[in-house]
């Protein structure tokens, strides 16, 4: 037994040790980045940042009190359109710079495929569903890489945010994405299923129009939008995308993947390019690569043509935005041989950010390189498929590309 006064002492030590350890935890630092061996956290750092001047311009004001909203696309595969990842991106983005919204939302339940788990969308008669990957692109896919059509009168689609991480998700501002022209059906947006809310008109009153703006009298997490036939020429509803945000300052992260996509998939899509400045983003994240990664005959030319081409599209109809571009962590090749083809796709990838003068982020490296898709499966961070992670996984990629980007950011602001 120590004397009493010497308990005393051990007792301060070690509190102050404690208060001293906590004291070093910083924004950067969080529960789901634990040391994980086969990851290297020193390599998480942006290739070429000073390309993402403007944006950090940007979050710099809305941190010293600007009024403004930032937005900011993030564009993907299977990874992106169940949104663990980005959902951890939006969430520590929105707690530091402001809360603008959910931003961009499918009804991707109601096409037949996963949705995000911060929303619902339901209906009362079924659509029909065309995207980017595969054959089926009729009606053709927009801005959110998929689309929905009906010829039925009186149809809806019903949207409700869920509120989480102290984030609160309700809107006063919806902006509907879709076809316009003399053979759409209007469409009666509110936000009560009582009330009976704004019939807006779908006609095309100005050519290349692609969106419609309501306005609520306060906020709300459900909104309506139904088509209703008001003349004889109009035949369908076509949707291809949904805005949701308040109208406070703050960061509208918006979120398009759709499993299975590749580059071509979307540089093949020209009403998704067309739709690109609905979301007016000033940073573009381009997180693809992951299928190309499971085609063997895939070669480090024609997937930096690809990303060319998508980077070349972005800037000709949104020359002010920026542009990151992020590696795929590794996975493994039919479920168990580790996949040699990504390590070219990673090649490709920086070597495009080199060519095209934008920003990178080699997630490859960062998660451990070619073989590491093991550590990460014994840590129970992938699923058992070998190419998708678990919650916790995209969790932890989340807070790497946001912990990079914000190094930078802090970098920035201090000059």
């Amino acid at each position: 037994m120590l004397p009493s006064r010497n308990r005393l002492l051990t007792c301060i030590c070690l509190l102050l040790v404690s208060f001293a350890v906590n004291g070093q935890v910083n924004e950067a630092d969080t529960v789901s980045q634990s040391a994980y061996p086969f990851i290297s956290y020193d390599a998480d750092t942006l290739i070429n940042p000073a390309q993402l001047q403007s944006f950090f311009d940007k979050l710099l004001k809305l941190e010293n009190g600007d009024s403004s909203q930032l937005s900011i696309l993030h564009i993907g595969d299977s990874h992106i359109q169940a949104d663990f990842l980005t959902r951890q991106v939006r969430t520590r983005f929105q707690q530091r710079f402001g809360n603008a919204g959910r931003g961009l939302v499918f009804p991707l339940r109601v096409a037949g495929t996963n949705e995000p788990t911060d929303y619902r969308s339901a209906s009362n008669v079924s659509w029909t569903t065309g995207k980017i990957v595969g054959q089926n692109r009729d009606p053709e896919p927009g801005i959110s890489g998929i689309s929905v059509r009906t010829s039925q009168s009186g149809g809806y689609i019903d949207i409700t945010t869920l509120n989480h991480d102290d984030l609160d998700y309700a809107f006063d501002q919806v902006t509907l994405i879709h076809a316009k022209d003399s053979l759409q059906f209007d469409c009666r947006i509110t936000d009560s299923e009582l009330k009976f809310g704004y019939l807006m008109s779908a006609a095309d009153t100005e050519n290349g129009t692609y969106q419609t703006w309501v306005p609520f009298t306060k906020p709300t997490n459900f909104v309506r939008i139904q088509a209703e036939q008001t003349s004889e020429s109009q035949q369908t509803a076509t949707m291809q995308g949904i805005i949701l945000k308040n109208s406070r300052p703050g960061v509208l992260y918006h979120s398009v993947g759709i499993n299975g996509a590749h580059f071509s998939d979307y540089n093949t899509s020209p009403l998704f390019f067309a739709q690109l400045n609905t979301l007016q983003p000033d940073l573009v994240i381009i997180s693809l690569g992951t299928n190309e990664g499971a085609n063997i005959k895939i070669t480090v030319d024609e997937i930096v043509a690809s990303v060319g081409t998508m980077v070349q599209k972005i800037r000709t109809l949104n020359p002010g935005a920026c542009v990151l571009i992020t590696t795929p962590v590794d996975d493994f090749f039919r479920k168990k041989y580790k996949n040699p083809y990504l390590e070219a796709v990673q090649r490709a990838l920086k070597q495009s950010a080199l060519a095209e003068n934008v920003a990178c982020l080699d997630m490859y490296t960062i998660g451990g390189g070619f073989g590491s898709c093991s550590g990460w499966r014994k840590a129970g961070l992938m699923q058992s498929d070998g190419v998708h992670f678990s919650k916790t996984g995209y969790a932890l990629q989340g807070d790497l590309l946001y912990n990079a980007i914000i190094d930078s950011y802090r970098k920035y602001a201090a000059d």
